[in-house]
């Protein structure tokens, strides 16, 4: 996700702020007027890359690389401090043009791409301090989410409820409510947010929080890449790291699929109970198989009982399924989510 000041939204981890759509297309951008936006954002921005330049046709493209997904930015920077994400909307602002947030680059559509505007490339924020009592962070907008799960788990032993797809901005996890495998036992991402920090249309820096202004604080939660500024922190409520994961997963012929589905649906209420302590969900790809993976993270002997009888419970309602169990840890799980173990991709931290 993205965040657009003026205009619409970047990618997919940040917000945008709508200014005066002075240039909705980039064709046949009059040369004056791109020069004087470069000089404008050549003057307090170190990394500037501008249409017309070798470096543009990289510096633009967004993650996805859909062949209709073609971002045609008039400039894309990078940004190495808040100030510079001020200088770049200013100069936008200036223009009459929009300025977009891009963290994890990971939009799905051509919004994404800032197309006629300022992108601001944020993928260089990445501070990141925690409260030792309270367990809260507060960590940059440029982190990746693997990069913030690996500096959390590394660093401070701790969590915060996301995906499981490394690659992503965390910011437009956090501001689009993102889910993963810990949500039944911490909730959405946005449901930890506390406070953030952004860069609003004009340039300003404002700090937010249930008490100073509950109303912008809602909008984070949820806003996803219609937030009205580009955010440069978030103060997010952390949790305990797991320690060992025990996993049940089955699979299942796919003519199956309707019955797994109604099954594991008529028992979700129970095994939603944070109580239990377990993720369950159903992955269908194009095969032949349905997959229905589950996790219990941190259990007791009892409550593994419990968690694999449950299981098992939905595998005989159904029939014809397959079932393992290991055990393994928490950054082992992230890892084989974010496709290590099919070479998608690589484990540096090894």
């Amino acid at each position: 996700s993205t965040t657009v000041i003026a205009a619409k939204d970047t990618t997919t981890t940040s917000t945008s702020i709508d200014l005066p759509d002075v240039v909705s297309s980039t064709n046949q951008v009059p040369v004056s007027f791109l020069s004087d936006l470069e000089a404008c954002l050549r003057e307090a921005i170190g990394l500037v890359v501008v249409q017309g330049e070798s470096s543009w046709d990289e510096a633009r493209r967004c993650r996805n690389t859909r062949v209709d997904i073609i971002p045609t930015p008039l400039a894309v920077v990078r940004v190495s401090h808040e100030g510079e994400v001020q200088a770049a909307v200013r100069c936008a602002a200036a223009q009459g043009v929009q300025a977009c947030a891009r963290a994890g680059a990971h939009g799905f559509e051509n919004a994404a791409g800032c197309s006629g505007g300022v992108a601001i490339d944020l993928q260089d924020l990445q501070n990141l301090t925690v409260e030792s009592a309270s367990k809260v962070a507060h960590f940059g907008a440029g982190h990746t989410l693997g990069q913030l799960y690996y500096k959390l788990q590394t660093k401070y032993d701790l969590v915060v409820p996301g995906g499981a797809e490394s690659g992503v901005g965390a910011s437009g996890l956090f501001l689009g409510c993102g889910r993963g495998m810990l949500t039944q036992l911490h909730g959405l991402a946005c449901d930890t947010i506390q406070g953030i920090r952004y860069v609003d249309a004009s340039g300003k820096v404002l700090e937010v929080d249930a008490e100073t202004d509950p109303d912008m604080l809602w909008m984070a939660k949820g806003g996803g890449g219609e937030f009205p500024g580009i955010v440069t922190k978030f103060i997010v409520q952390a949790f305990p790291a797991p320690r060992l994961l025990h996993a049940r997963d089955c699979t299942f012929p796919v003519q199956k699929a309707k019955a797994l589905i109604r099954t594991w649906a008529s028992h979700l209420p129970e095994m939603s109970d944070p109580a239990h302590q377990m993720f369950t969900h159903i992955t269908m790809w194009n095969s032949n198989y349905v997959n229905f993976p589950n996790l219990c993270f941190d259990c007791s002997p009892e409550q593994v009982k419990w968690f694999e009888a449950k299981v098992d419970e939905i595998t005989k309602a159904v029939g014809d399924g397959d079932c393992h169990s290991f055990a393994h840890t928490w950054f082992d799980q992230l890892l084989f989510e974010a496709g290590r173990d099919r070479g998608v991709i690589e484990n540096r931290a090894e």
